[in-house]
């Protein structure tokens, strides 16, 4: 007799698995935006011939990074504690949120790669215009960012949850497909239009508009549950004293984020600059600095293919690697174990003059791997964290806990962009918008390749390694605790659902 398939309910059903797939497809591209986005300022936005100053454009990237870092820092959790604060509704207090975060996130996106040419040949209007789009994009992806707060808040079933997280990352992936493939889809583009600069506009804003669509769509499949009784058991603003008590008592999210922030910089430095490396050190006249942008093109091509493999193939992976390494922090150990290996196996093929594009291609294919776990498993150990902080202090503060993890993760990202950026705009890095040609002088060249191999070799050894260090020693959430907290909540849940079933009963 065959047997009967169990049907799948909520959070794990066909629907809320849609939801969680597609919503985060405008905050995931605002991401990969964001980081992207030195690369768009020096190489493609023409603000250095706009202004005739070549070299201003790397300066200009470099301190922009620096400067939104700081605004992340003041306002990511004060949109948070707005977030966390909000009454419950019937519609969900997060999906609310969900639909301003998704508009914002798509303007402010337009603004940074749609700078008109009246805004680039001022200085003063090229700031303001930059600031405020990011302004608005901020605060976009701190309301957007809503998939993670409503998983925390459907379950803390440890399984459901890897199977959220690895469904959340197919679509992340799918939603960044665009900007991986950017370089060969703007030399394509560009090579219809003759300016590869409109190209690499006109790409970013056509999917980031379309994908502000997709998100709309996985929001109205999402459900967030409902628990009328929260508000009245206690106050809805989230007081000082409960800020106070989440600081001082979550130290698994403090050691959480001070190690993600070292350990991704490893990527984020060896990665964020393998295209400017390949580029130059592989696709240039040495002499002339022009570039074969059909090889470059190439490159980029495969760079982005071995990029997006992996990333396809890990959350297949995510239930073997939590087996293997046995806990969510455990796992993280271990990316950052393959990565700091691979990482050193490209600094001595380097020094030993055998690193060649085919060996660098392959190691790159390698370190993705750990790279595309560990991004499920830093939203995994948030959950944990945000699980942490509700045990201790008595109430949901998920968005709170997720908006510290965001700014240790984009702070990650972003200086992973700006160390490049600085290395940049010592050596008066500066590149035709038009031809993709280097316009720096020749002279500074070799001292630009030094800094890159610098960059993907021994730099993110280093920080993968010390990533790897403070989880291991300062990690305590054990096995034992772990499922005494999910215990714990879980009754407290089980409480708040019976009085407002109860009361509609009534």
């Amino acid at each position: 007799m065959k047997k009967q398939k169990t049907k799948k309910v909520y959070p794990e059903n066909a629907r809320s698995l849609a939801g969680f797939f597609f919503t985060p497809f405008t905050a995931t591209f605002g991401a990969m935006a964001v980081a992207n986005l030195g690369l768009f300022l020096t190489d493609y936005a023409g603000i250095d011939s706009a202004l005739g100053k070549p070299g201003f454009a790397a300066a200009f990237a470099t301190l922009f990074i620096i400067i939104t870092r700081v605004i992340d820092v003041v306002d990511d959790p004060v949109q948070s504690w707005i977030l966390d604060s909000a009454k419950e509704n019937k519609f969900g207090k997060y999906r609310t949120f969900g639909i301003f975060g998704i508009i914002l996130i798509t303007l402010g996106t337009i603004m940074l790669y749609g700078i008109p040419g009246g805004v680039k040949n001022n200085v003063v209007l090229l700031w303001a215009w930059a600031i405020i789009g990011y302004l608005i994009m901020e605060s976009g992806s701190a309301f957007g960012s809503i998939a993670t707060p409503i998983m925390q808040k459907a379950t803390n079933e440890p399984r459901i949850r890897s199977k959220i997280a690895a469904v959340m990352r197919m679509g992340c992936v799918f939603a960044a497909i665009p900007i991986m493939f950017y370089v060969p889809v703007i030399s394509l583009v560009g090579s219809k239009t003759g300016n590869l600069g409109k190209a690499a506009s006109l790409v970013t804003v056509s999917f980031c508009v379309l994908f502000c669509f997709i998100s709309f769509i996985g929001l109205a499949l999402l459900k967030e549950p409902y628990r009328e009784k929260i508000d009245a058991k206690m106050e809805k603003i989230i007081g000082f004293a409960e800020l106070k008590e989440l600081v001082t008592t979550d130290i698994p999210l403090w050691v959480h984020c001070i190690a993600l922030f070292i350990g991704q910089l490893a990527t984020g430095i060896g990665t964020g600059c393998m295209l400017h490396y390949i580029k130059w050190n592989y696709c240039a006249d040495v002499l002339t600095g022009e570039v074969d942008l059909i090889k470059f093109a190439g490159y980029a091509s495969i760079i982005s293919i071995v990029g997006l493999i992996p990333n396809f193939l890990c959350p297949f992976l995510l239930t073997l690697a939590l087996k293997l390494f046995k806990s969510v922090d455990g796992c993280m150990r271990g990316c950052y174990i393959i990565e700091a290996v691979a990482f050193g196996l490209i600094t001595i093929l380097q020094f030993a003059h055998l690193l060649n594009p085919v060996l660098l291609i392959a190691l790159l294919f390698v370190i993705n791997i750990p790279a595309g776990i560990s991004a499920m498993m830093m939203t995994l150990i948030t959950m944990e964290c945000a699980d942490y902080a509700e045990y201790k202090v008595g109430r949901n503060m998920t968005a709170l806990v997720n908006s510290i993890y965001n700014i240790a993760n984009k702070a990650s990202s972003i200086i992973g962009g700006a160390v490049p950026g600085f290395m940049f705009a010592i050596v008066g890095y500066s590149v035709n918008e038009l031809t993709g040609a280097y316009a720096g002088a020749m002279e500074t060249f070799p001292r630009l390749l030094t800094g890159l191999k610098m960059l993907i070799g021994p730099a993110p050894v280093i920080l993968a390694l010390s990533g790897y260090f403070i989880y291991r020693l300062f990690y305590k959430i054990t096995p034992e605790f772990r499922e005494s907290m999910r215990e714990e909540l879980n009754q407290r849940h089980k409480e708040m659902e019976g009085i407002t079933e109860r009361q509609t009963e009534q």
